[in-house]
């Protein structure tokens, strides 16, 4: 685990090399085994491999160009009505597990917060929303860009040590 940890990075450049679909199903799997609170479990995980829709995951953020060229994203949401108190937690632990099962198979990826708007006022998630054909009631919580790095992997040191506070500040 310390291992996918250290190595985990945020990439933006990927090959055409296919994410398997073996990979894809443990990465899933991952993802679903989050802890929730109060064991609620209100996401919902969908894998977008569909090039015309990636192209569109695209496009509502400008952090988000790299989707076009992953090959697979998968789109983290939330039922706010299951849990409206803890969904957004909820869904980031489910992100990261899905990041890290990504990294342990030497996978790139890039996670897409969705929240707000774009330079233009336009609502990210409703957005989402539409391409994706996500019901009203769903939130999206998270894009998250997949698939085999076309560089050599960037990885970054810990964060400052000196952030770390014992008992109190």
């Amino acid at each position: 685990m310390l291992k996918a940890i250290a190595e985990r990075y945020s990439c933006r450049s990927y090959s055409d090399e296919p994410v398997s679909e073996e990979e894809i199903g443990e990465i899933v799997a991952a993802g679903m085994r989050a802890p929730s609170g109060m064991n609620v479990r209100p996401w919902h995980i969908i894998v977008v491999r569909d090039a015309g829709l990636r192209e569109k995951l695209a496009q509502p953020h400008e952090w988000s160009f790299f989707c076009a060229a992953s090959p697979v994203v998968f789109a983290v949401c939330g039922d706010e009505g299951a849990s409206d108190h803890w969904w957004l937690e909820d869904c980031a632990a489910v992100t990261e597990n899905i990041l890290l099962q990504a990294a342990d198979f030497g996978l790139g990826t890039c996670w897409v917060g969705i929240r707000g708007s774009d330079q233009h006022g336009h609502d990210r998630e409703e957005y989402i929303r539409e391409v994706l054909d996500i019901p009203e009631e769903i939130r999206v919580s998270a894009i998250i860009a997949c698939g085999h790095p076309d560089k050599p992997a960037r990885p970054k040191p810990a964060g400052p040590m000196e952030n770390v506070h014992y008992d109190t500040w």
